[in-house]
């Protein structure tokens, strides 16, 4: 034996006619209230987690450490040695 599930009953349903604006036309209109939360979500100032930090700060200390001087050695010394000689030809 099988139990029957209760059915909802068609009285007690109503049924609306205009809902309103759409989402769309709620999100045009710059003064609306979802438009403005929207824009607020967006606009929000979002913290970096610890990783993002750590990232930048090895960028800002790879950067400067590039940033002292061109790192050379014999094959760099060569290059321009051998592109200064085809500036001279």
């Amino acid at each position: 034996m099988s139990r029957t599930k209760k059915k909802r009953s068609q009285i007690n349903q109503y049924i609306f006619e205009d809902a309103g604006p759409s989402k769309a036309e709620r999100l045009s209109n710059p003064n609306s209230y979802d438009a403005r939360k929207k824009k607020a979500l967006k606009d929000r100032k979002k913290n970096k987690s610890v990783y993002e930090k750590a990232q930048d700060e090895a960028r800002k200390a790879d950067e400067k450490n590039s940033s002292q001087g061109p790192r050379g050695g014999r094959l760099a010394d060569k290059i321009r040695k051998l592109n200064a000689e085809k500036k001279d030809d």
